[in-house]
């Protein structure tokens, strides 16, 4: 069992709903990306309070995020981003829940599988427009979805794309992008297959260019508190007029405790292959969290924590269950005490994008790779 824990300050993620819903026109619907757990946040708490502020439609990764959610919000709506098998399809008509199709194999199987059923299927026709990585080709697609829409069990109720570069300085890409999806949209309409729900915004485009927003956002990383890059697009863009200014803030901290703490010399070793050693006498902590807890171990000599309101330095290697900091002989900290891996303390922080550039990645990595059992803990 995990001795670390989340804490969620939902207030914090109302009012950053609240600031996107101001944000954008009232007829454009939030469908909130809770994917993956809720980026490692917690997905029925998250999810929860989303639909207490007003969000109705919600985008996971898999049926078995899909079947948690319906059970804890019987009428709201659920989009499947993933590739879902036709095995679940019983599953999804009985729960109205709404997955993507993303070939014209995956289209076929899911439409005969609800026939055979007697039932119909709604999905949403997610199209490839230089993501390169999922849904049907562009150049395709016009020749395809009018075809496939006449399959007995299918109803193609949406039609989406997803950016690979929206929230870039050139925005060249992201613009024929969404060219290109309007032309699916236009040809597909030529030959009678209109469809009522449009998405094609990830939080980098929601911030780009309002024309982008059509019926539905798919915001993620924003809500979580990490668009701050976005932000800075939007607003050095301001002048063009196509932007939205939002500024959101995280509302995850992480947290473990300190289980032991040592007064030691200098030129003492730390940890594996001894990789530091101290310059000066100083405590050393020993913290209740390694990588198996998704701590990196690119982190050893390099992270800080917070404990007793000051940034204490990660020294030596990150172990599987445990990891060492330096105190210092001034810090009163004792064991047992709270350490936070991300968040705040006092006036101290340490949030997930700052962890991701000490990794060379990026926020979402460190989010989801948070594996604590605990049930978050919400105000």
């Amino acid at each position: 069992m995990s001795n670390s824990w989340i804490e969620l300050d939902l207030g914090i993620l109302r009012t950053n709903l609240r600031d996107l819903k101001s944000a954008i026109k009232s007829s454009t619907e939030i469908i909130f990306v809770v994917k993956s757990n809720a980026y490692g946040h917690g997905i029925v708490p998250v999810s929860q309070c989303a639909w207490e502020c007003g969000v109705k439609w919600f985008a996971v990764a898999n049926i078995n995020e899909a079947l948690i959610l319906r059970e804890i919000m019987p009428d709201a709506g659920i989009i499947i981003v993933g590739v879902m098998d036709q095995t679940a399809v019983a599953q999804a008509i009985g729960n109205n829940i709404v997955p993507f199709i993303i070939s014209e194999k995956h289209a076929t199987d899911l439409a005969a599988t609800a026939a055979a059923l007697k039932a119909i299927i709604r999905c949403h026709a997610k199209i490839d427009t230089g993501m390169g990585r999922l849904g049907f080709p562009w150049e395709e697609a016009p020749a395809l979805l009018p075809k496939l829409a006449r399959l007995p069990g299918l109803d193609i109720c949406g039609f989406c794309t997803h950016f690979a570069s929206a929230n870039n300085q050139d925005r060249s890409y992201a613009h024929k992008q969404a060219e290109r999806f309007n032309t699916v949209i236009r040809l597909c309409e030529e030959k009678g297959l209109s469809v009522p729900f449009k998405h094609i915004s990830n939080s980098g485009a929601v911030l780009c260019n309002r024309a982008w927003n059509m019926d539905g956002i798919r915001p993620g990383i924003l809500l979580y508190g990490y668009g701050k890059q976005y932000s800075a697009i939007g607003i050095h863009n301001s002048a063009l007029n196509d932007c939205v200014e939002i500024q959101t803030k995280p509302f995850l901290q992480w947290k473990t405790r300190i289980v032991q703490i040592r007064k030691v010399p200098a030129g003492f070793a730390v940890s594996y292959d001894s990789t530091y050693t101290t310059s000066k006498e100083t405590r050393i902590g020993v913290i209740d969290v390694g990588y198996a807890d998704g701590y990196s171990r690119k982190l050893s000599n390099l992270g800080f924590v917070i404990a007793g309101g000051q940034r204490c330095p990660v020294v030596g290697r990150i172990t599987m269950n445990l990891t060492m900091i330096d105190l210092g002989m001034a810090s009163t900290t004792s064991e047992g005490d709270e350490v936070v891996l991300i968040g705040s303390q006092g006036s101290a922080s340490v949030w997930a994008d700052e962890i991701a550039h000490w990794c060379e990645t990026i926020p979402y990595e460190i989010l989801t790779g948070i594996r604590t059992i605990n049930t978050p803990i919400t105000t």
